[in-house]
């Protein structure tokens, strides 16, 4: 009877560590799809529009890892914390979640950027993103860059690389009647141009609580 009872519990731990394998790959791996265009402005967890006429000005896109949101001064725009993060070296703990600061290269205010997806396979995120080129007659013309955060969540101690590939469109017809910035491409259409990539490299090591 007693070997019986031992055979059974031999097997119920195989089965359990059989069905976690496949649970604990499906945490290593997912994806987050835009699936209302008429909301592209959904994926991303931070954002801020910055104005070229407030003085400001970016002319390369650029990626970056930061600590979670949470850890930005109150009186300090998303913008200018990206500048001090890059400053400086920061620190977190086991239980913080990470995030990406991403900005874009200067923009004409009719242009249009939006995040299509986000991935993890394993060790590697990818960010694919859209950018739509106004083609039309402007009657108005100012410039700006958009600085999007992304939270990527708690991670384990590893290497880590993220990718943030921009994808070129061009349209010449707004969706709807609807005012900046709250309007959005009704025909964009891929441009002939090779998709952008930035891409940053991280470690997370194992720190006490």
């Amino acid at each position: 009877m007693m070997s019986s009872m031992r055979k059974v519990a031999a097997l119920l731990v195989v089965s359990v560590a059989v069905v976690s394998v496949p649970l604990l790959a499906q945490d290593h791996s997912w994806t987050k799809v835009l699936k209302d265009r008429t909301k592209r402005d959904t994926l991303h967890d931070g954002f801020l529009k910055v104005r070229g006429d407030s003085g400001k000005w970016n002319d390369e896109p650029r990626l970056q890892h930061a600590p979670p949101m949470q850890q930005k001064p109150a009186d300090v725009s998303l913008d200018d914390w990206a500048d001090q993060l890059l400053a400086k070296e920061f620190k977190q703990s086991r239980g913080d979640d990470h995030w990406l600061l991403f900005r874009t290269q200067q923009l004409d205010d009719n242009d249009r950027v939006w995040i299509e997806r986000i991935e993890r396979r394993e060790n590697r995120f990818t960010v694919v993103v859209s950018q739509a080129v106004w083609q039309g007659r402007y009657s108005k013309n100012f410039t700006y860059y958009n600085v999007y955060g992304v939270n990527l969540g708690k991670l384990e101690p590893g290497k880590y690389q993220a990718n943030w590939n921009t994808k070129t469109l061009v349209f010449s017809n707004f969706d709807g009647t609807g005012r900046p910035p709250d309007n959005w491409p009704k025909d964009e259409r891929v441009a002939d141009q090779e998709p952008s990539e930035s891409s940053v490299s991280f470690t997370v090591v194992a720190t006490p609580q």
